[in-house]
């Protein structure tokens, strides 16, 4: 809505394209989002007629309401969920986003890093553990292995994120090969 305004169902698609079929925009959800924003004044609803039995209603965002998305890509995303607020705040970044976005994930890539040295020094069988032990340091061990490799996992996206970034000329373009390098190097 910042770029240009729309019709619920019109932002929900082009929401659905920017994130990509790994995260879904359910339309429901975007319309109760775009009323909560109407709401706090930083959409507005202009109504158009279409046909004679069908009302579309477009949204547009508020001057307000396009101060609070710049205040919100300039704001650090928490490392929990981290993909979630990432893969929208990269959905709808533009150029001039990519500085903001890069320090955030350099801060992110430090912050995982001290977690999983922190995580893999506390990973241990106990005192006394020979050719066996029970289920409660077995449970233990399988939490905390997933927890090293949930962290693993962001540490790789993250650095993945900011290959590409690396990558991104100032008009915002990345040439396709580059891309397809610093994606192919997470995994």
């Amino acid at each position: 809505m910042t770029e240009r305004r729309g019709y619920g169902y019109d932002i929900a698609n082009r929401l659905q394209e920017r994130l990509g079929p790994s995260f879904r925009a359910v339309s429901g959800a975007v319309y109760v989002s775009l009323d909560q924003l109407v709401r706090e004044r930083l959409a507005a609803e202009a109504k158009r007629v279409e046909s004679r039995r069908q009302v579309k209603v477009y949204y547009e965002a508020t001057a307000q309401g396009r101060d609070r998305f710049s205040a919100w890509m300039s704001q650090s995303p928490a490392r929990e969920p981290l993909r979630g607020e990432l893969y929208l705040k990269l959905a709808v970044a533009r150029g001039q986003h990519l500085p903001l976005l890069r320090a955030e994930l350099e801060r992110l890539e430090r912050e995982c890093m001290t977690e999983l040295q922190a995580q893999t020094n506390t990973m241990a069988l106990g005192p006394g553990a020979h050719d066996q032990v029970g289920w409660e340091v077995a449970a233990r061990w399988l939490t905390d292995a997933a927890a090293l490799e949930r962290l693993g996992g962001d540490l790789r996206w993250i650095r993945m994120a900011l290959r590409t970034i690396e990558q991104t000329a100032d008009d915002g373009s990345i040439p396709t090969e580059a891309l397809m390098r610093a994606t192919a190097a997470g995994l």
